[in-house]
């Protein structure tokens, strides 16, 4: 009886589907990338990063401490740090993650959550990640968010606030 069980097993290995071995993924590492988008002739938003794995397949770009800073009139409006981040190149989003903090240099408001995702089609920050958006008079915190860059429009979803004194 085993040696029945033991020749269907080993046949039906032998009948198994051949499976191709995995294809090597090309990638490319740059140190200092630089990506830059304008609107108008007027720069809108320009990405840095160290360094930068980029990946042939998937149109993508593994970034390493990224930093993009958003402008307006041709001035800097806000910056948004991580220590890691990615890029899809064909559409232009970033996701930045692990300590990420966005300063608005206007209002002196900042952001801080663990992940963000900057969708260049809308223009907008989005995350589902906790945060904390620091203002001077108060602190919101809350799970999800929609903002623009430069934090003058924010969306804090299942949020509590505390205010301060002025």
């Amino acid at each position: 009886m085993r040696t029945a069980a033991l020749a269907a097993l080993l046949l039906s290995g032998a009948c198994a589907p051949k499976r191709e071995p995995p294809r090597e993924q090309r990638s490319e590492v740059v140190e200092g990338l630089t990506l830059s988008q304008s609107q108008d002739g007027k720069p809108a938003w320009t990405l840095r990063s160290r360094l930068a794995i980029l990946r042939e397949e998937g149109h993508a770009a593994d970034l390493d401490a990224p930093v993009m800073e958003f402008y307006r009139d041709g001035r800097a409006v806000s910056r948004v740090t991580a220590l890691k981040g990615a890029v899809d190149t064909a559409t232009r989003d970033v996701k930045l993650y692990s300590s990420v903090a966005l300063d608005s240099f206007d209002d002196r408001s900042r952001l801080t959550t663990d992940e963000l995702l900057y969708t260049a089609k809308t223009g907008r920050f989005h995350t589902d990640a906790p945060v904390v958006v620091t203002r001077p008079g108060g602190v919101m915190r809350g799970r999800g968010l929609d903002a623009s860059p430069d934090l003058t429009e924010i969306r804090v979803y299942r949020q509590r606030s505390v205010l301060t004194g002025a």
